[in-house]
């Protein structure tokens, strides 16, 4: 092994100061086989066409007319964990939108605890919601408090989260009214979600000339995860110049020990040249603070969905340094416009939400400071105006 990697020889140290931590810590992968700096790489045109296209951004119009709004709703947002900042803007949004609708909307933190998500889904049937929001909470995770949700006569929608007819969730019968509808190029919910992991993986590529030797940390145990790591994996493995030298695995119960997990598999992968996070909480919560405290040298960092805090770090530099953004408030947005079309009877359209990638050669082009991805689209105005055309 080179240690005259500039890297590598900030990890030996780093090692020494580490000496005392466990490397065998659950979710944190055996180091892979030496591979040589000389990679011989490639990049197809299919990769690099993925790529130049969500360079571009791939965000669509929004749906050209709504049926009359149905009034007198009260929704509640069951969110898995407030402190997730993509969760917590679905929760803003959703209420923002629900205002505009002349519903009422509450919200309740599930805690990252799926105990206390079935209590927040009994609580808010309790107390008198006829829509619940389930905001990243799997319906799996859920099944009994949302089977007695159903049977008291409660619609059921999901955004960032899997229905009980997906394979993930048991492939039992469905008990979502509603899900978000990304766009028409994408089969359901699962499929948007892989294919955001398969850019990621083609972003490496293109990236690395077809020479990424990764570090994946990954989400797992809650569907979202799966299936970003499940595309990530697939397409990153038809680079013949490419592999996955270390994973990072990171469940639910996992995340007080984010920072440690990360920095034990950050350690034995003295090879990777570039890191990945599934989804940008785990940047917030423990991953830029470790790369902060590392000399990355020329490692590429590919963080998540380009939520306030990712496009903070990629600016202040010294760890993440790219996102693929797509819009959660556009999503929650998309999610009322279907439930509206739901109590009017109606299937819900695809807003085509796209993505975006941004990495130091379009800086020009970030959302603003305080700002997360939200697209090109006006989905606020666009949507309160289509609700307030319709009646």
């Amino acid at each position: 092994m080179n240690l005259s990697h500039p890297r590598r020889a900030a990890k030996r140290a780093l090692i020494a100061a580490f000496a005392g931590v466990v490397l065998t810590l659950a979710g944190c992968s055996a180091p892979a086989p030496d591979v040589t700096d000389d990679v011989a790489g490639d990049v197809s045109a299919e990769v690099q066409a993925n790529v130049d296209s969500a360079f571009a951004g791939t965000s669509g119009p929004l749906p050209e007319s709504s049926p009359a709004v149905s009034p007198d709703h009260d929704v509640w947002v069951v969110s898995a964990f407030q402190q997730v900042s993509g969760l917590a803007k679905i929760a803003e949004e959703i209420q923002a939108g629900a205002e505009v609708l002349g519903w009422t909307a509450g919200v309740c933190d599930g805690q990252n605890d799926p105990g206390v998500w079935s209590t927040c889904i009994r609580q808010g049937v309790a107390a008198g919601a006829d829509t619940l929001v389930l905001a990243g909470v799997d319906c799996g995770a859920t099944k009994q408090a949302l089977v007695e949700a159903k049977e008291a006569g409660v619609t059921v929608a999901g955004i960032s989260a899997f229905d009980c007819s997906d394979p993930t969730q048991g492939g039992s019968e469905s008990l979502f009214d509603v899900s978000v509808q990304y766009g028409e190029d994408f089969a359901d919910v699962a499929d948007y979600f892989t294919q955001v992991g398969k850019l990621r993986a083609d972003y490496l590529i293109s990236a690395t000339g077809g020479t990424a030797q990764v570090l994946h940390v990954a989400f797992a145990g809650v569907a979202i995860g799966d299936y970003i790591a499940q595309g990530f994996t697939e397409e990153l493995a038809t680079c013949a110049g490419c592999s996955i030298v270390g994973t990072v695995t990171i469940t639910p119960p996992d995340v007080p020990n984010l920072r440690t997990m990360f920095e034990t598999g950050f350690l034995q992968a003295t090879d990777a040249t570039a890191v990945v996070t599934d989804l940008d909480f785990m940047l917030s919560l423990g991953v830029q603070q470790a790369l902060e405290a590392s000399d990355l040298g020329d490692v590429t960092v590919l963080g998540g969905e380009c939520v306030v805090d990712t496009i903070a770090f990629m600016r202040a530099g010294g760890g993440v340094q790219a996102c693929i953004g797509f819009s959660n408030g556009r999503a929650a947005w998309s999610l009322l416009d279907g439930i509206n079309r739901f109590y009017n009877g109606e299937e819900p359209v695809p807003s085509t939400i796209g993505w975006q990638i941004y990495d130091a050669s379009n800086e020009s082009d970030w959302p603003a400071e305080g700002e997360p991805f939200e697209g090109p689209v006006d989905y606020r105005e666009g949507y309160s105006a289509l609700w307030a055309a319709a009646g």
